[in-house]
C-alpha cells in the first residue's frame, strides 16, 4: 500500500508531511482492527474506565509527583517495542518475538514485526463492552499496537498535553472505556516548556543537552566537563518529569473516582552509571550505559509504578513485579474467569520469583533476571556474566557464590535472539524514528 506522506515527501514542508503521515497511519490502524469473535462477563463491580499511560524513559529514581504512591517493577525490555507489547501480551519477548536487533557489524535500522501470538488484553476488554482508544506520544509504540484499539492517535514528539488533552475529549460522554497513553516528554529530545527548564535551572548553553549525541562512548567521569554536563542532562530530565507530573496530576483528580488507572515506565534510562562494565559487552550502541536500549542496567530495568482503582487497589506485594503483569491485574478487575500470562498483584507475589528483562535493541543480546536480593546480567556471544546485590537504590556488582549464579542463569529463557527478525518501516517513520535515537 502506498504511504500518501512518503509519496508527496519531496513537494510538502515537513510539518505538513508529518502531520500527513500521522493521520494516515491512524486511520490506517484503526481499519486494521479486528473486533473480538467473542464476548466476556464483567465482574460485578469492574470499573467503569480503564486507563494505562507509561511515561518512556522513567528511570527507576524519578518519581512522578502525583497524589498516588509508588513502588517499582522490572520492564520486559530496555526499549519500547518489545516492553510495550509485553505489558499488553504478558509475554517474555522470547515469547512473543518483537526483539529485533541492529547487529554489531550492521548500520541499517531494525525494527521488530508485530507479534500475533497471543490476545492482547485490549480485545479482551472490548470484549466486555468497552471502547478502546491509544495516544502514543511517537513512532515507537504506535507501531508496536497499531490496530490493537478501536481509535488510534498517533503523534509526532508530542507533549503530554495534547496526549492527555485528546483522550479527555475522547472519553467524554462515554460510559465505558480503557485506554492506553504513552507520553514520550523524557524521551530524547528532551524539550520541556520553558517555565520548567528556567525553575531547575538548566544550563541551555550546552549543546545537544536533550538529545542522544554527546559522550556517548566517551564519557569520563574525572573530566569536569563531563559531569557538569550529566548534572545538567539530570536537571533537564527533572524539567521534563515535573510538566508531566503537573499534566498527571489533574486528570488522576478528575478520574480517580471511576477510573482503574495504571501508571508506569515502559523503561529507565541510563546516564552513564556502569560505562566501564558495558565496555565487557559487544557493542553496546549507541552508548555505553547511556540512553535505553542497551545493557539492562538497574537504571534501564527497573521503573516506578503506581495502581489506583475505585474499589480494591492492587498495588504488588511481596517479590519482584513486572510489567507484563499488568494484563492479568487489569482483566481481574474487570472480566469473569479470564486468565492470561503474568501474576495478577491482587494476589502476593512469591518472594522467590524470577523476573527477566530481556532483549537488546543495539547489538548482541543481554538478558537480566532479579530474584530476590540478586540479580545477574548475561551476554550469551560474549559470554560475559555480570552479578550484582540489590536495594532499594539499585544494583552493587559483586561476585555471587556460583551456586547463586548457576541459579540464576537457569531462569534465563532458553531462547536467544538469532538478528534475524526485522521488518520495514516506511522513510517517513524512519526519519522520525532516528530523530528520537534510534538508528
Amino acid at each position: 500500500m502506498i504511504d500518501p506522506a512518503s509519496t508527496l515527501s519531496n513537494i510538502l514542508p515537513t510539518t505538513v508531511k508529518q502531520s500527513l503521515h500521522r493521520k494516515y497511519q491512524s486511520i490506517s490502524a484503526n481499519r486494521k482492527h479486528k473486533p473480538p469473535n467473542q464476548e466476556f462477563d464483567r465482574q460485578d463491580e469492574a470499573p467503569n474506565h480503564i486507563l494505562v499511560i507509561l511515561i518512556d524513559a522513567l528511570r527507576p529514581d524519578f518519581i512522578p509527583e502525583i497524589p498516588l504512591n509508588f513502588t517499582h517493577a522490572i520492564a520486559p525490555a530496555p526499549w519500547t517495542f518489545p516492553s510495550v507489547t509485553g505489558l499488553h501480551t504478558g509475554l517474555r519477548p522470547s515469547d512473543h518475538g518483537s526483539v529485533a536487533h541492529t547487529h554489531p557489524d550492521d548500520e541499517d535500522y531494525a525494527m521488530p514485526a508485530q507479534t500475533e501470538s497471543y490476545p492482547h488484553f485490549p480485545l479482551d476488554l472490548e470484549a466486555a463492552g468497552y471502547e478502546t482508544y491509544t495516544g502514543c506520544a511517537f513512532a515507537t509504540p504506535f507501531l508496536a499496537l497499531r490496530g490493537w484499539y478501536q481509535t488510534h492517535r498517533y503523534y509526532t514528539d508530542s507533549p503530554a498535553s495534547s496526549i492527555i488533552s485528546d483522550y479527555r475529549s475522547w472519553r467524554q460522554d462515554r460510559n465505558s472505556t480503557a485506554a492506553y497513553l504513552h507520553l514520550g516528554d523524557l524521551h530524547a529530545p528532551v524539550s520541556p516548556p520553558k517555565e520548567y527548564v528556567e525553575s531547575h535551572n538548566v544550563d541551555t548553553s550546552l549543546p545537544e543537552l536533550g538529545h542522544i549525541l554527546q559522550y556517548k562512548t566517551n564519557f569520563d567521569e574525572t573530566n569536569p566537563d563531563h559531569t557538569y554536563y550529566r548534572k545538567q542532562k539530570i536537571r533537564l530530565h527533572q524539567a521534563a518529569l515535573a510538566y508531566v507530573s503537573d499534566q498527571l496530576r489533574s486528570l488522576v483528580e478528575d478520574i480517580q473516582d471511576d477510573t482503574f488507572l495504571i501508571i508506569a515506565g515502559d523503561h529507565g534510562e541510563a546516564l552513564w552509571e556502569y560505562q566501564e562494565l558495558d565496555r565487557e559487552i559487544t557493542d553496546s550502541r549507541p552508548n555505553y550505559c547511556f540512553g535505553h536500549g542497551g545493557t539492562p542496567f538497574d537504571k534501564i530495568a527497573r521503573v516506578p509504578l503506581t495502581v489506583s482503582s475505585p474499589f480494591d487497589t492492587p498495588m504488588p506485594s511481596g517479590g519482584w513485579a513486572s510489567l507484563r503483569d499488568v494484563p492479568a491485574t487489569i482483566l481481574e478487575s474487570a472480566i469473569n474467569d479470564r486468565s492470561c500470562p503474568g501474576h495478577s498483584w491482587y494476589k502476593e507475589i512469591p518472594a522467590s520469583r524470577a523476573v527477566i528483562c530481556e532483549g537488546t535493541r543495539y547489538g548482541v543480546e543481554r538478558k537480566a533476571v532479579y530474584q530476590s536480593d540478586q540479580k545477574l546480567i548475561r551476554s550469551q556471544n560474549d559470554d560475559v556474566t555480570l552479578t550484582a546485590k540489590l536495594d532499594a537504590a539499585g544494583e552493587n556488582f559483586i561476585e555471587l557464590p556460583e551456586t547463586d549464579v548457576d541459579r540464576l542463569l537457569n531462569k534465563l529463557p532458553s531462547k536467544w535472539d538469532n538478528m534475524d527478525t526485522s521488518s520495514e518501516v516506511s522513510g517517513t517513520t524512519k526519519e522520525q524514528l532516528e530523530a528520537l535515537g534510534y538508528r
